[in-house]
């Protein structure tokens, strides 16, 4: 998708004759209506509106309706922390507390 579809751009064809003369010009439907470019644009700027460090949207976070609304839920191990963590703590033995803010190391999933 481009953003030239986006804003209603369609694409046309255009048929020469053999001796070059224009026959006829074609063009495409807009790929999307304006309401599905409004549905979109409008999920995209929910899906990038900044997060606080629970996850929520910083809208829903700090809303004052929200107050007291919020609870803690059953607790979950996030295998992948799990293993960042004991990863790290083996690499700083290794090389070392300063080398590690010059290193970074892929967190990888074993099939």
């Amino acid at each position: 998708m481009t953003v030239r579809e986006l804003h209603g751009h369609a694409t046309e064809t255009r048929t020469y004759s053999p001796d070059g003369e224009l026959v006829s010009i074609s063009f495409a439907e807009a790929r999307f209506t304006p309401t599905e470019v409004g549905k979109l644009l409008a999920a995209r700027r929910s899906a990038n509106e900044p997060r606080s460090r629970t996850g929520w949207k910083m809208s829903e976070a700090t809303d004052p309706k929200n107050m007291g609304k919020f609870r803690l839920g059953e607790p979950v191990v996030d295998f992948a922390l799990k293993a960042h963590i004991e990863g790290m703590d083996s690499a700083e033995k290794k090389y070392g507390e300063q080398m590690l803010k010059y290193l970074a190391f892929p967190l990888e999933l074993d099939d």
